[in-house]
């Protein structure tokens, strides 16, 4: 998988700890992380329709409509950090996330573990929505844009296997 222009964290490391989220380097880490889980995401539905063939068609179906959606986040992100001058590979990045995923072995454990994922992101945005409310409404409607349309992919879990937040 190609992650760039990320700058990824050895294996088993961890991203640094985020600076405070009242400063432009703590917004910056926030939105880096933000990006970085949309990148992911466009990897991963792409990887799970291709992988999995032990989930119905229409979950494959619908993991492929994502796509285009993770993909528009993750330019809304992109774009709103150059506005403020924000680096994608100021500091590194962890994996985490794509090598849970890589670990699944089932299209219905797949599919629970990017929901949490998605839902985990989801409840960030909320609060980052909420704490930019005043101080920058751009980014704060960036967030408001991700964090509304991210309700439908974290559905999907509930609706192919009654899992819920």
């Amino acid at each position: 998988m190609n992650f760039e222009p990320f700058v990824i964290c050895p294996p088993g490391e961890k991203s640094p700890k985020p600076r405070p989220v009242d400063t432009p380097g703590g917004l910056a880490d926030r939105m880096r992380s933000a990006a970085f889980a949309e990148k992911q995401a466009i990897h991963a539905f792409s990887w799970a329709c291709e992988r999995f063939r032990d989930v119905p068609q229409g979950l494959l179906d619908d993991w492929a409509r994502l796509i285009p959606e993770e993909e528009k986040h993750y330019q809304l992100i992109v774009d709103r950090m150059e506005e403020l001058g924000f680096s994608l590979s100021e500091r590194p990045v962890s994996m985490r996330l794509w090598e849970s995923l890589e670990e699944c072995e089932t299209g219905r454990e797949f599919c629970l573990r990017i929901a949490g994922a998605e839902e985990r992101g989801r409840q960030a945005g909320l609060l980052m929505i909420k704490y930019l409310a005043h101080k920058d409404p751009a980014t704060a409607a960036v967030f408001q844009e991700i964090v509304t349309e991210e309700v439908a992919h974290v559905q999907l879990a509930e609706t192919y296997f009654g899992w819920t937040p």
